[in-house]
């Protein structure tokens, strides 16, 4: 499986041929929405979807339930845990024997029942840039309490983005994570320790120059 991050909250899952885009940036964010072809497309239900290219063809998941598609599991979790109006929707996606947990515009810790459902993740998509969702400090606390293999932070300050977010240097200190940020993360369910979790840091845009991080 492969892993790619757009910036806020998208992300691209590849795996055997099979494409997941999820949550592409609104307009206003600053950021330009990929337009990427995909066979599943995932909103977070706290947004409208814009029109595009990248939606047309794609089976698009936006809100809670079950779901299977192409031998994709996706479970959404109906969650109240933010400052936003509506509620934010927390995804548990199984491919290629991966069980990756997105956890949206989460703006507080999870109830005991949410951690339960999202049991023994092996990668925890999680935001850290603070304002109406986690901190570093909050989000630690949680992927603490997730144990997963593998963190990717998201939604945290990068080039071009007009929201106001905290930049990844908080997370840095707070998670005591070192590497570079990489253009990708490819990871094979064989391959995930479960000893202790690995902190990845991943450049926005595939690691294109224009998706440099702001630190």
């Amino acid at each position: 499986m492969t892993i790619s991050w757009y910036g806020e909250a998208c992300f691209l899952l590849e795996a055997g041929g099979i494409r997941v885009l999820i949550e592409p940036p609104q307009k206003e964010s600053g950021l330009t929405p990929p337009r990427l072809k995909s066979d599943i497309l995932i909103m977070n239900g706290i947004r409208e979807p814009e029109a595009g290219g990248w939606q047309s063809e794609a089976f698009t998941i936006d809100g809670p339930g079950e779901y299977e598609v192409k031998g994709v599991n996706v479970l959404g979790i109906a969650n109240s845990s933010t400052d936003l109006e509506q509620a934010n929707t927390l995804y548990s996606i199984e491919m290629d024997g991966v069980k990756i947990v997105h956890l949206g515009f989460l703006g507080e810790n999870l109830s005991s029942d949410k951690l339960e459902i999202l049991d023994d993740p092996d990668i925890v998509l999680a935001p850290i840039g603070g304002g109406s969702t986690l901190d570093s400090e909050k989000a630690m606390k949680l992927i603490n309490n997730l144990e997963p293999s593998i963190v990717i932070p998201m939604l945290y300050d990068i080039k071009g983005l007009k929201i106001k977010r905290e930049s990844l240097l908080p997370f840095l200190k707070e998670s005591g994570a070192k590497d570079s940020p990489q253009p990708k993360l490819t990871v094979k369910k064989k391959d995930l320790a479960e000893e202790e979790t690995k902190i990845v840091i991943l450049s926005p845009y595939g690691g294109s120059p224009a998706g440099r991080e702001k630190i």
